[in-house]
C-alpha cells in the first residue's frame, strides 16, 4: 500500500481548505449579485458595475474547481486567486461612482489575498503575489487618470507586507503541523501493514525455516568435510612439493655443477678442451639447468607462503649493501645487449624493515623481468624516501611495456602479458606473485605502470625501520 509523502499530504490538506474557500467565495459572489440588484435600484450605480468584476470572480471559482478535479493543485491556485485580483481590480479601476472610501477599503482587502496565498502555496509564490497586488494597488487607481499615490495606497501596500511576512511564518508552522501529523499517519499505517503481513508471512517463515535449517545442517556437515579434505589437501602439496624439490635438487644440482666445470674449469680434465658444438650444447645444459632450478625454488617458496610457512628473519636493513649486490649480478643478466645499467638512489637513505634475503630476491626479479623484455636502452634502478614512513624502491626499463589488459595478470601465478609469450622471453609467470607476496609479508606492497613500445616501471615500498622504545628501569 501506498503511503503518502510529506509533499502529497500537505498539499493534499490545502487542497482540501482551497475548496472550502472557492464554494464559500462563489456563494459570496452571488450574495453581492443580489444585494447589487436590490441596493443599486436605489442608487445611482448600476447593477451592470458589479456583474463584470463577480463574474471574474466566479469564473476563477469554476476554473479552480475543474483544476482541482484534474489534481493541479497550484495551477487552481492561481486560477482562484487571480479571478480575485482581477475582480477586485476592477472595482479600483473602473470608472464609476465609487467614493473614494470605497476604493480605498476594496484595496485593504488585497492583505487578505496575500495571507490566503502564503496559507496555499510557498513562499516564493507570497511573494508574486505581493508584487501583483502592489502593482494593482498602487497603479489601477490612475489608469487613465494623473498618476498619484495616495497615504491610504501606501498604507495598503504596507498592509500587504506585513501579512506576507505573517503568512510566511504561519504557513512554515502549518507545514510543521501537516509534517507531524504525516509522520504518525506513515508509522500508524506501517504498523499496521506490518502486523498484518507478519501473521502471514510467520507462517511462511517458519516452514521456510524449518526446511532451511534442515538444508544448513547438512550444509555445514558438507562444509566441514569439504574444509578437512582442503587443510590435507593443502598439507600435501606442500610436502609433495618440499619431496619433490628436494628429489630435482639433487641432480639438478649434480648437472649444473659438472657442466659448469665443464665449460669453465679444463684443468679438471688435464686440460683437454672441448669441441666448440660440445661448448654450445653444454652452456644451453648449464642455461636450462639453472633455469629449472630457479623454477623449482619458485614453485617452493610459492607453497610455503600459501602454506604459512615461509620464515622471515624481520630486523632493520640498510639497501646499499643490497643495491651494490644486485647491480653487479644484474650486469650478468643483461649479457651483451646494448643496454646501460643505471641507478637512482640519494646518497642517504634511512633504514629498512625486512628481510635482508628476500629484499634483494624481490629486487633480482625485478631486474630480471627487464632484462628479459628489453632489447636496448636503459634499466634503472631507483629508491626515494617518502617521508611517510615508507621507502619506495622501482626498477623501470626501456623494454616492450605491457598491455593494458594484462596490467591485473602480472601479479597473479602462473601468469603472464602476452608480451611474455614471445619466442625467447618464456618464465615460470611466479616472480612477481612470489615478490608480492613477499612484500605483504614485509609489510611493503607492490605496483607497476608501463606504455607498451616505450617501457615499464615497477614501484614497491618497504617500511621505515622503529626502533622499539627502550624501557626505563626506575
Amino acid at each position: 500500500m501506498n503511503v503518502p509523502t510529506k509533499l502529497d499530504f500537505a498539499q493534499e490538506v490545502r487542497a482540501e481548505r482551497l475548496s472550502l474557500l472557492w464554494k464559500v467565495t462563489l456563494l459570496a459572489s452571488v450574495f453581492v449579485v443580489w444585494a447589487a440588484l436590490v441596493f443599486t435600484s436605489l442608487s445611482a450605480i448600476s447593477p451592470l458595475d458589479f456583474v463584470i468584476p463577480v463574474l471574474m470572480i466566479v469564473v476563477g471559482c469554476i476554473l479552480c474547481r475543474w483544476l482541482l478535479s484534474l489534481n493541479r493543485y497550484e495551477p487552481a491556485v492561481w486560477a482562484y486567486v487571480g479571478g480575485l485580483f482581477l475582480g477586485l481590480g476592477w472595482l479600483i479601476y473602473a470608472p464609476v461612482a465609487w467614493s473614494e472610501v470605497a476604493r480605498t477599503m476594496i484595496g485593504f482587502s488585497f492583505p487578505l489575498i496575500i495571507v490566503i496565498v502564503g496559507f496555499l502555496l510557498p513562499i516564493r509564490s507570497t511573494l508574486i503575489a505581493l508584487l501583483v497586488g502592489l502593482a494593482i494597488e498602487l497603479i489601477a487607481p490612475s489608469l487613465g487618470r494623473e498618476f498619484t499615490i495616495e497615504r491610504s495606497q501606501i498604507y495598503s501596500a504596507f498592509l500587504m507586507a506585513l501579512a506576507a511576512g505573517i503568512a510566511v511564518q504561519m504557513s512554515g508552522t502549518l507545514y510543521g503541523i501537516a509534517e507531524w501529523a504525516l509522520e504518525s499517519y506513515r508509522k500508524e499505517r506501517e504498523t499496521k501493514d506490518q502486523l498484518f503481513d507478519s501473521q502471514q508471512e510467520v507462517q511462511r517463515s517458519y516452514l521456510r525455516q524449518k526446511a532451511l535449517a534442515e538444508q544448513l545442517q547438512e550444509a555445514n556437515v558438507e562444509l566441514e568435510a569439504a574444509r578437512a579434505a582442503a587443510i590435507e589437501a593443502k598439507n600435501f602439496r606442500g610436502q609433495f612439493l618440499a619431496n619433490m624439490s628436494h628429489e630435482l635438487r639433487t641432480p639438478l644440482n649434480a648437472i649444473i655443477g659438472f657442466s659448469e666445470t665443464m665449460l669453465n674449469f679444463p684443468m679438471m680434465y688435464d686440460n683437454q678442451s672441448l669441441p666448440p658444438a660440445y661448448k654450445t650444447d653444454l652452456g644451453q645444459i648449464y642455461t636450462s639447468g639453472k633455469h629449472l632450478l630457479q623454477l623449482i625454488n619458485d614453485i617452493l617458496d610459492l607453497s610455503k607462503v600459501d602454506a604459512g610457512k615461509l620464515d622471515l628473519e624481520i630486523e632493520q636493513v640498510e639497501l646499499e649493501p643490497i643495491f651494490k649486490g644486485v647491480l653487479a649480478t644484474a650486469t650478468g643478466l643483461i649479457g651483451d645487449k646494448p643496454i646501460k645499467l643505471k641507478r637512482d638512489i640519494p646518497a642517504k637513505l634511512p633504514l629498512v624493515q625486512g628481510d635482508s634475503l628476500r629484499i634483494r630476491q624481490v629486487i633480482l626479479n625485478l631486474l630480471s623481468n627487464s632484462a628479459k623484455f628489453t632489447d636496448e636502452g636503459a634499466i634503472t634502478l631507483g629508491a626515494r624516501d617518502e617521508g611517510n614512513g615508507e621507502v619506495t624502491l622501482w626498477v623501470s626499463d626501456t623494454g616492450i611495456g605491457i598491455p593494458p589488459q594484462d596490467m591485473d595478470k602480472i601479479f597473479e601465478e602462473f601468469r603472464q602479458g602476452t608480451s611474455g609469450r614471445r619466442k625467447g622471453r618464456a618464465g615460470s609467470g611466479l616472480g612477481l606473485a612470489i615478490s608480492r607476496q613477499l612484500l605483504n609479508l614485509m609489510g611493503g606492497r607492490i605496483w607497476a605502470e608501463s606504455t607498451p613500445g616505450k617501457g615499464s616501471t615497477f614501484y614497491f615500498t618497504l617500511p621505515v625501520y622503529t626502533p622499539e622504545p627502550v624501557e626505563q628501569q626506575g
